[in-house]
């Protein structure tokens, strides 16, 4: 008996679903003619807020409909619209409404008036006139919201806390086709921002706070500065928890406390990789992160790299010295094996940098590196203990999105240097450069311009280990070979490394769907001793598939320069810039 009963109910259970579902499908839709995009819309929104309705039921909704679409047309300034409807003659679900929207109501008097402080703030003044409220505009209450609720969220936004819209009225003539409105906006004074009242925080992190902060008691109030504070903080990795807020409550002479208080990120976190590059081919990662160590700041990340031609571990200790996003330095140690074309070497190093990154200018790092390599380059091998101080150079600059930028540059410097005098087995000054640029055209036209060069000054470059010399070819120089196999070569034709290297590319994408550009590029570079050698130039096409994490792309390029013109294929993916 109990099964029976289960069965009973499940079988109820579909039928009341089949019928529900029979009742939806024979609801009515609604087929709005007569009317423009924008009124069209309104009207379609307006009929989704009505229950479902069955055909023979229209005569008890008829009015319902009726008004749903003559307040979605007085909402844009239609008042007397003349609509008809009917249910189709061969689809008896659909009800056809045919609309003729008649005479707008025109603004025949505006008055927009900003008071305290307002008047003479250009924030407010641009809300105003970029309202398309004018007088001889057809009157659209949506749009005379829109001003009302900028304003207001502007005032509080700047710390006009006491501010009010002291008139708001719109009156509507409808035999007239005419509105006049009035909206008179005070501001009140703006409030400033007043003392920082923390919470149960060591003074340590107080201090390491105090550098990040995006404001200063006694500046103007402006609560976006206490959003970017919170981003700041939690981009960091420190803390857990982060509460920023005004203490309205507390507020004295105009002056706003500002309450904060976070709590610390006790948690490791570990975080596996894996990947593929055309220059490595499948790589594996492992990155263990302890993301504060004390109440200083300090943090600490190690990695693990493994691919077919490199392995590579780094530990990496990161002290503040001011904020911690911008202005730390970075204790490394780290060993690699690398095994590439004609390249074998392990090297070990340790170094600290100094980073001051500056978003607004340039990131410079100041470093000094001790390494010690044993290698085999082609018919050579060798030991090598340098001590390499040095310095680089950064500078990005991006329109229209960091990850998929419209036009932007990116510079990159780094100056090493090594000398007997304090250690190092070798003289020698090593510069490099690249500087990569694009622009878009007309929307869909993209060019991509990269200039490479470096130097390095040495009486035999073979006295220096393989880590140091220069090498091309790859996704990122000369595409069409492999990576870092052009090089000057010894009396076997293995390679040795250069003493320099110069490279260029150019490209242009067209943008043909959304997100998908097709690409054709030209690069040209070489790896040289005295820059007698033939340049080597690869030449192709591709595709750009721009994703959330930037733009992968696909190429399949030529070694023009090479006999039979051997092809390969390329992936990379990120930031162009």
């Amino acid at each position: 008996m109990g099964n029976l009963n289960t069965f009973l109910k499940v079988v109820a259970l579909l039928l009341s679903m089949l019928i529900i579902e029979s009742k939806a499908l024979s609801s009515l839709t609604y087929d709005v003619k007569g009317l423009k995009d924008g009124q069209k819309r309104n009207a379609e929104l307006f009929l989704q807020t009505l229950p479902a309705i069955e055909p023979d039921q229209l005569p008890r909704y008829q009015p319902s409909i009726l008004e749903a679409v003559q307040n979605a047309l007085k909402a844009l300034g239609y008042y007397h619209p003349t609509i008809s409807m009917a249910l189709d003659a061969k689809d008896h679900n659909q009800l056809n409404i045919q609309v003729d929207p008649g005479q707008p109501i025109l603004i025949r008097n505006i008055k927009v008036e900003l008071k305290g402080e307002a008047r003479k703030n250009r924030t407010f003044k641009k809300i105003v006139k970029r309202s398309p409220l004018k007088k001889g505009a057809v009157f659209n209450s949506g749009e005379y919201e829109d001003l009302k609720s900028s304003l207001s969220t502007q005032g509080q936004s700047l710390g006009f806390f006491d501010a009010q819209m002291q008139t708001h009225t719109v009156k509507i003539y409808p035999g007239d086709y005419a509105a006049d409105v009035e909206l008179v906006f005070d501001s009140g004074k703006r409030y400033r921002f007043g003392e920082i009242v923390y919470g149960e925080i060591p003074e340590n992190t107080k201090a390491l706070i105090e550098e990040m902060l995006t404001f200063k008691p006694g500046s103007k109030y402006r609560s976006v500065r206490l959003g970017n504070l919170n981003k700041d903080l939690a981009s960091t990795g420190y803390f857990q928890q982060i509460d920023i807020r005004p203490m309205r409550n507390r507020t004295e002479n105009y002056h706003v406390p500002i309450f904060i208080n976070v709590s610390p990120n006790k948690n490791y976190e570990i975080e596996t990789g894996a990947g593929y590059s055309t220059d490595e081919g499948p790589r594996l990662s492992l990155t263990w992160d302890i993301p504060l160590i004390n109440d200083r700041g300090h943090s600490l990340t190690n990695e693990a790299l493994i691919s077919a031609p490199r392995t590579e571990l780094t530990s990496s200790y990161k002290i503040p010295y001011g904020n911690p996003l911008t202005e730390f330095y970075d204790l490394q140690a780290g060993y690699q094996y690398k095994k590439q074309e004609d390249t074998k070497s392990n090297l070990a190093s340790t170094a600290i940098h100094k980073w001051n990154k500056n978003p607004q200018g340039w990131d410079r790092d100041l470093f000094f590196r001790i390494q010690y390599e044993s290698y085999e380059q082609g018919l050579q091998d060798g030991e090598s203990f340098l001590m390499i101080p040095g310095i680089s150079m950064t500078q990005r600059r991006a329109k229209g999105g960091k990850l998929d930028p419209r036009s932007g540059y990116l510079i990159m410097s780094k100056a090493e240097f090594s000398e007997k005098l304090w250690g190092s087995d070798q003289n020698f000054v090593k510069l490099w450069g690249r500087t990569k640029g694009l622009t878009t055209l007309a929307e869909k036209h993209r060019f991509i311009g990269r200039v490479e060069q470096g130097a390095i000054w040495i009486n035999d470059v073979n006295k220096i280990p393989p880590s140091i010399r220069f090498f091309t070819g790859g996704d990122q120089t000369v595409r069409g070979y492999n990576y870092e196999s052009i090089a000057p070569k010894d009396a076997n034709g293995k390679l040795i490394g250069a003493q320099y290297m110069t490279a260029l590319s150019v490209e242009y994408n067209y943008q043909f769907l959304e997100h998908w550009r097709a690409a054709v590029f030209v690069d040209s570079g070489t790896a040289t001793n005295d820059y007698k050698d033939d340049w080597k130039t690869g030449a192709g096409f591709g595709i750009r598939w721009v994703t959330p994490l930037g733009a992968l792309r696909v190429d399949l390029a030529f070694a023009v320069s090479e006999p039979g013109t051997p092809y390969k294929l390329h992936f990379s993916m990120g930031p162009e810039i």
